[in-house]
């Protein structure tokens, strides 16, 4: 998978699924893991210490700027 794939997939994923963003702040590494994401090194640490809340923040305002390009 590209990364611009794996991006995509990892917004819809928060927005769409509670129990991944709440897994995703958990445990980063497993939770892109089993979501079929292979997690970098850069990515694990972005996401260490984010909560749910701020993730689902974060891809909701991702996503609105994709729609608009």
């Amino acid at each position: 998978m590209s990364d611009a794939n794996d991006l995509q997939t990892l917004v819809g994923k928060i927005l769409s699924d509670e129990k991944f963003a709440e897994a995703l702040a958990k445990n980063p590494e497993q939770a892109l893991r089993e979501a079929g994401i292979d997690p970098t090194i850069d990515l694990i640490e972005a996401l260490k210490g984010v909560d749910a809340g701020s993730l689902k923040s974060l891809a909701a305002a991702f996503g609105e700027n994709q729609a608009a390009v």
